[in-house]
């Protein structure tokens, strides 16, 4: 087992990791998950009894961008010595989950966003992506538009955190 301390949304998760081949169990909180891991052309399938996931991930000077679902993650690695410190959440940054084309932008700068709020559609391989408000707040900055290409990871709205938008 190996001891992981990341942060993501401005929160350190520690857990306990091990690897064996393909086969991966993850305990966190007195929680074991088992799953299957394995490589498919430009992404990662986790397999977990009847459960399928796919998701991207791209490493970066900065941390691991994962995304799973519409929403991109950065997990960034904590030294041990600032494990156990909890630091303030930062502005989020809605990143591309794959490489694609953004075909619709719904978010614009200074509106405000409620948890689930769509804002931007990117479509790759033909299917099409719907990114969501992680959380309520403003719209702080968009950076991109319709028509697009976009990058796995590529930073495309800030959005400021703040309350019931």
């Amino acid at each position: 087992m190996s001891r992981l301390a990341l942060r993501w949304e401005g929160r350190t998760v520690e857990a306990e990791l091990e690897l064996r081949g393909p086969r991966a169990a993850l305990e966190r909180e007195g929680r074991r998950i088992e799953a299957e891991v394995r490589r498919v052309d430009d992404w990662i399938e986790i397999r977990s009894g009847d459960r399928v996931a796919r998701c991207g991930a791209v490493i970066s000077p900065r941390g691991v961008w994962v995304a799973f679902d519409g929403r991109s993650y950065l997990l960034e690695r904590v030294h041990r010595e600032a494990a156990a410190a909890q630091g303030a959440p930062a502005t989020d940054e809605i990143r591309a989950p794959m490489t694609g084309r953004v075909v619709a932008v719904a978010a614009r700068a200074g509106e405000k966003a409620r948890e689930g709020d769509l804002l931007l559609t990117i479509e790759a391989m033909k299917m099409e992506f719907r990114l969501a408000a992680p959380e309520d707040g403003t719209v702080s900055e968009v950076l991109c538009a319709e028509g697009d290409r976009v990058e796995l990871g590529q930073l495309l709205v800030r959005l400021k955190p703040g309350g019931s938008a």
